[in-house]
Parts: C-alpha cells; sequence; structure tokens
C-alpha cells in the first residue's frame, strides 16, 4: 500500500504521480491518505491489513508520515523526497522526476536499496540514492 501526501506544491505533485505510477506499474496499491485522517473506516481497515505501506513525503513538513502516524500506524517505510533532491518551490513535475522518485520507490519496496536510515528523525525513514539532480 502506498499513500502520498498530494500537497499544492510541486513536490506534493511529484509524490501524488509516483504513487499513481507505482499503481500503473502494479508495485503497490495507492489509496486515500485523506481517509485515514479523516478515520474512514473502510480505508484505515485497508490499510491495517495491508502487507507493507510505503509514505512518501515531497517535503520535510512530512505530513504524510505524521497522518499515518496519528492513525496509530508504526510500521512503515518513507520515501523523503527532499532528501532525494526535489525542493518544494523549485522541482516542477517532469517525466524524469517522476521516473527518479518510481525508481527509488521501486527499491524501497523489493528492499533491495542501499538504505541508510536517519534513527535521529525517525526510524522508518530510508534514504534512497538518485542520480536526480538538486534543484
Amino acid at each position: 500500500m502506498v499513500y502520498a501526501c498530494s500537497g499544492c506544491s510541486d513536490a506534493g505533485e511529484l509524490a501524488d504521480r509516483i504513487a499513481r505510477q507505482l499503481t500503473r506499474d502494479g508495485a503497490a496499491q495507492m489509496s486515500c491518505l485523506a481517509g485515514i485522517g479523516g478515520r474512514v473506516k473502510s480505508l484505515v481497515a485497508k490499510a491495517e491489513n495491508a502487507e507493507r505501506i510505503l509514505a512518501i513525503d515531497g517535503c520535510p513538513l512530512n505530513c504524510t508520515r505524521h497522518t499515518l502516524e496519528l492513525a496509530g500506524f508504526k510500521n512503515f517505510e518513507h520515501l523523503e523526497l527532499h532528501k532525494v533532491g526535489i525542493r518544494k518551490g523549485s522541482a516542477p513535475v517532469t517525466d524524469e522526476r517522476i521516473a527518479s522518485g518510481v525508481t527509488a520507490a521501486k527499491k524501497i519496496l523489493a528492499g533491495d536499496v542501499d538504505a541508510k536510515e536517519n534513527r535521529a528523525e525517525n526510524p522508518r525513514t530510508i534514504l534512497s540514492e538518485t542520480s536526480e539532480p538538486k534543484n
């Protein structure tokens, strides 16, 4: 299961588009983060029954992570786009950026990422290395 911030900035749009592409590719199934925040029973149950959860955040505010945690979810992986070169307000949505994010997410989902844990901020955060230029 994948949840994305889908916020109003370019970084939020990228997170959303990455999650939608993962769904089209069959790598994950996107579900509604607003439903988790709103405690919609059927959507919360869907998340509770998920084998794995990937949270994708576009910026350092980490709204996806916070929404999942406030709903009681503790065991999920976390892709922070700002830590792989996406900067809110200066990362126009392009096919290349979407593809780069999809690649990072698929590596996390496959478990074959050379990942570092950032325990000071969040023990579940996975930082993936990409060749995405920093903007």
